[in-house]
């Protein structure tokens, strides 16, 4: 019986992170697209907000 509520308690657990993940990733896709952006730790601007890419940034 101990097995089927851990069980139980695991499925919810993942549920709700499967459910925020999905939501935090909407969330960024809607809300990205332009400023500084940060790649692998290279700077980057993009200057197409429309664009589908970031060209880097001249300092």
């Amino acid at each position: 019986m101990d097995m089927y509520i851990l069980a139980k308690r695991f499925s919810i657990i993942t549920l709700f992170a499967a459910i925020f993940a999905v939501t935090f990733s909407a969330v960024v896709v809607h809300n990205g697209g332009g400023g500084a952006q940060s790649h692998f730790g290279a700077s980057y601007t993009c200057l197409e907000r429309n664009g589908t890419f970031c060209a880097p940034s001249v300092h």
